[in-house]
């Protein structure tokens, strides 16, 4: 009796794993393509925060604004969660996914100061744009040193940030609510649907809305029309949306520098005037993740 020995078909079985590795050398070619990050502006020797911004600004999404309010003394302990507060804002994770299916967008933030200077004579003291995900940087022609560089010079400006707000002197007047809607109408600055983050002891003193420390707060709904003026200039800043933005909604946080002289109406003076132009409340919180789960919750991610 016989046997027969049946054997492998190797030709078939090379085949396989020949169309299978071609498939997925092609698929990573995509994802390299795909997965490319935007031209990144053109830098020195000399790293600056802004190399990290991309050199078509097309590919910038939102456009956020921090507003730090200098006029009066920051106590220490403020400058913590002012610190904190400009790193995670202006470099928060966007994650791959959300990255991609916005077109490659980043977030630029600019960094506001209200000190002695009139509000139509502002200009930010800061710019920064958020880094694409990590690992779309394998992706670019720099190498991993400067690429390394490029970092650490985007997060280190925070510290000369600070010092700017150290050294800023105290003013005589605070016009908080003219200066929110002179930043929020630079189109370099804001884009609806982004976020604002406002710090502050709140205490608006100017002609046009109110001598808060000198005198009473007033409600909302009694000031006069010179300030609700600003008012409405600053709530339809924030209802603008661009076309191509993702997130509809911006999204308001104070974190308040406390003061010897606080009072159930000054708050309410804040949400009264926001709920005035906008459907919502504002945050009230000093915590970058609290105000990033709050733009999400108003987009509904």
């Amino acid at each position: 009796m016989k046997s027969t020995l049946i054997k492998p078909n190797t030709s078939s079985s090379g085949k396989k794993l020949f169309f299978i590795a071609m498939f997925l050398l092609g698929l990573i070619f995509v994802v390299m393509i795909v997965a490319e990050p935007p031209q990144l502006k053109s830098c020195g020797k000399v790293p600056t925060p802004d190399c990290v911004c991309p050199e078509d600004e097309k590919y910038i999404g939102k456009r956020n604004i921090i507003f730090i309010d200098a006029t009066d003394d920051i106590v220490g302990g403020k400058f913590d969660d002012i610190k904190r507060i400009l790193k995670e804002v202006s470099f928060s994770d966007i994650g791959f996914f959300k990255w991609l299916t916005s077109g490659k967008k980043i977030e630029k933030t600019s960094v506001y100061i209200l000190s002695d200077k009139k509000p139509v004579d502002m200009q930010p003291i800061a710019t920064y744009c958020s880094f694409p995900p990590e690992f779309t940087w394998l992706l670019t022609d720099l190498s991993e040193s400067k690429e390394k560089q490029i970092k650490v010079a985007a997060t280190e400006d925070i510290a000369n940030a600070l010092i700017k707000i150290r050294n800023e002197k105290n003013s005589t007047f605070s016009h908080i609510v003219e200066g929110l809607a002179v930043a929020t109408s630079n189109s370099a600055s804001w884009v609806g649907g982004s976020k604002l983050v406002i710090v502050s002891d709140l205490y608006e003193n100017s002609s046009t809305c109110g001598q808060f420390e000198t005198g009473q707060i007033t409600n909302y709904a009694n000031v006069n029309k010179g300030c609700k003026k600003w008012a409405e200039i600053l709530g339809e800043n924030l209802k603008k949306t661009s076309i191509d933005s993702i997130d509809k909604v911006s999204s308001v946080s104070i974190c308040q520098i406390l003061s010897k002289k606080q009072s159930d109406e000054l708050i309410l003076f804040w949400r009264d005037l926001f709920q005035s132009q906008l459907p919502y409340d504002i945050k009230l919180t000093c915590d970058p993740q609290q105000m990033q789960d709050r733009h999400n919750y108003l987009n509904k991610r």
